[in-house]
């Protein structure tokens, strides 16, 4: 997926400014540095921060030493916040299923169906229709999440959209499109 390059760390020039508890450890949240969804959290020492830096793979400490978190991961960047204190790190999945339940994760099951067809599913079902069924769906999703937007219904809103997100979801997978383009796109228009 990415290769190594120079990390973006707005904490290089402040790192000795880091505050460690008793046990000489920060706090590190780790979360999917496209969607922001925290995945969990480790603790690091001043060692182990250096070894995130230099291989761009999350090192944590554990009373047995320093461990590598998953060598499944990459960093894209680390924050510092001094208010907490804590470290921010934002990651990139080697393999999605490290996602979860967010979109990513919906994206992975479509993508899994597309690939290993089930009879009985209805996303392969859909898929199988080729564009005319997906994009009937996504016509017919579009209206109703318009329909509860009038009605100023915020479950069936709440609803509409899922079912909006999904049927768009199965349409990137028919185009073969990765959800991550997606999500770069949305990151380049906050700029």
């Amino acid at each position: 997926m990415s290769t190594l390059k120079p990390l973006e760390l707005s904490l290089l020039s402040d790192i000795d400014t880091i505050r460690y508890n008793e046990k000489g450890w920060v706090l590190a949240i780790i979360q999917d540095g496209l969607e922001g969804t925290v995945l969990t959290w480790v603790w690091m020492n001043a060692e182990a921060l250096e070894k995130t830096i230099a291989s761009q793979q999350v090192w944590s400490c554990q009373d047995a030493g320093i461990v590598l978190w998953n060598a499944e991961i990459l960093v894209k960047e680390i924050r510092y916040s001094d208010h907490n204190p804590m470290l921010i790190i934002g990651v990139e999945a080697q393999h999605q299923e490290l996602s979860g339940n967010t979109l990513s994760g919906l994206f992975d099951v479509i993508c899994d169906r597309r690939d290993f067809p089930q009879l009985e599913s209805y996303t392969c079902k859909l898929l199988a229709g080729g564009d005319n069924k997906i994009l009937k769906k996504i016509g017919e999703e579009s209206a109703e999440v318009v329909m509860a937007c009038k009605d100023d219904d915020k479950d069936a809103i709440a609803g509409e959209v899922a079912d909006l997100f999904y049927h768009t979801l199965v349409a990137l997978a028919h185009h073969d499109v990765d959800l991550r383009e997606v999500y770069q796109k949305l990151e380049e228009r906050r700029k």
